[in-house]
């Protein structure tokens, strides 16, 4: 019997005229599975154009190739046992393919995808370190343990509203839920999803509470304690925040050349926070870091955990100058005759080392949030506010500055302007006349609190 036709990739392989494809032609008979005698030559598919042939139980199969970023081979298939359906199935998943309806996926899990996003994608991004901070907190905390395990490819809407209960009806859920939603959008650009379920679904509704200041009589309280038990310097942080409604951050981080005691304005342009660091040696192996360091503050070549793009300053440590979240953040606040003198008598004994040339710190070292905080909650305990265990957050005396100067009758653009809330003129050029009247408004808000 006469040898075979070798199936060579680089020869055409016959087909019968049903089309089925094989190895060799065979010498005798017709084709032991469709009995047809008539033969075609057709050249070999080329790769990615799909394959279509019938099994042994008569079911026809129709499977095409998908592009893989990682080199990966991976199909989708088509089947029905009629053939006219399976060609008809397997023409729209060429089309799909081609006009990128199919995710090329592997078993992916949320958990996976979330911790990829959120350090190697969202990360790089003109985000602010405490976005990240907070973003990663709620995935850990509320995604992961609602919807780690389950593989982002299969994941429904009714996943997301899942998500929603487990958490219940409160704020978290409806950041949990803009988190996955933008997750999910940048897994459909990176062809990981098909669609974003989460756009599919309602964000949360919850029952907002009315952030409210504290009232004037609590406020002198505060403050009277503070100049009572408190040095020199603390009182006057504490009095500054209600008379002037900066951030928290924003007065950590006041330095001497940006207070402008003749021109009575405070430069509100930079901020104090404390951010990580990251190694800057190479990637974590089995054997640890390149360096041989644990910690990135002791790794020689460690960065900062930020954008390229991302302005700052170093400062102490952990503590760094970063610009505010917005234009309108970088503003001048006018300094009130009170708070004028108060920093008058700071600036002149200031007389110890402060090599950063801030207005407020410990000995020359700079104050960071943490222990601002556990100082702010001490003051109040001690002036009878909260009581043991309780806490009285920070930003009540932004709060509380934006309530006085609604109630004396300071109108909302001149508000805006003087707390560095974003306006329609985003512009940090005030002229005199616009100094004036802040001045004028903050004066109103010096006379509410006696």
């Amino acid at each position: 019997m006469p040898k075979p036709i070798a199936d060579d990739k680089t020869k055409k392989r016959p087909t019968c005229a049903c089309g089925h494809v094989h190895a060799s032609h065979p010498n005798e008979g017709a084709c032991e599975r469709c009995k047809c005698q008539q033969y075609r030559e057709r050249p070999r598919r080329t790769r990615g154009e799909g394959s279509f042939f019938q099994r042994a139980d008569g079911t026809w199969i129709g499977r095409v190739e998908l592009a893989s970023a990682d080199g990966e081979r991976r199909t989708r298939t088509v089947k029905s046992k009629d053939r006219n359906v399976a060609i008809a199935k397997l023409k729209q998943l060429r089309a799909d393919v081609d006009a990128g309806r199919i995710a090329v996926t592997t078993s992916t899990t949320v958990e996976k995808w979330m911790l990829h996003w959120i350090d190697n994608i969202h990360a790089k991004r003109k985000v602010r370190p405490g976005v990240i901070k907070d973003y990663r907190a709620c995935i850990v905390n509320h995604i992961i343990p609602a919807l780690g395990r389950k593989r982002i490819d299969k994941l429904t809407p009714q996943h997301v509203r899942d998500m929603h209960t487990a958490i219940g009806p409160r704020r978290t859920a409806e950041l949990a839920h803009v988190i996955l939603q933008k997750a999910l959008k940048d897994a459909v650009r990176e062809g990981v999803v098909v669609r974003n379920v989460a756009e599919l679904v309602d964000k949360p509704q919850y029952a907002k509470t009315k952030r409210d200041g504290l009232p004037v009589e609590s406020v002198k309280k505060l403050l009277s304690t503070a100049f009572a038990s408190r040095d020199e310097s603390e009182a006057t942080l504490r009095a500054a925040a209600f008379l002037t409604g900066a951030r928290p951050a924003e007065l950590l981080g006041l330095e001497w050349d940006r207070v402008h005691l003749d021109e009575g304005y405070l430069d509100l342009s930079w901020q104090l926070q404390e951010l990580s660091q990251v190694h800057g040696c190479g990637e974590q192996g089995d054997d640890g870091y390149p360096c041989g360091r644990k910690r990135p503050g002791w790794c020689p070549q460690r960065r900062w955990d930020l954008p390229p793009s991302f302005e700052t300053r170093e400062c102490h440590r952990s503590l760094i100058w970063t610009r505010p979240k917005t234009a309108a953040g970088e503003r001048d606040v006018p300094i009130i005759a009170p708070l004028l003198t108060a920093l008058r008598v700071l600036r002149d004994n200031n007389t110890g080392p402060n090599p950063h040339n801030l207005v407020w710190h410990r000995g020359g070292v700079p104050i960071g949030p943490r222990a601002d905080h556990r100082a702010w909650q001490s003051l109040a305990q001690d002036a009878g506010l909260i009581g043991e265990g309780e806490t009285l957050p920070r930003y009540v005396t932004r709060h509380t500055t934006a309530t006085l100067l609604r109630a004396a009758g300071v109108d909302e653009q001149t508000r805006m302007e003087i707390l560095g809330h974003a306006t329609v003129d985003s512009q940090r050029i005030y002229a005199h006349a616009d100094r004036t009247r802040h001045l004028e408004a903050m004066g109103n808000l010096a006379e509410l609190l006696g």
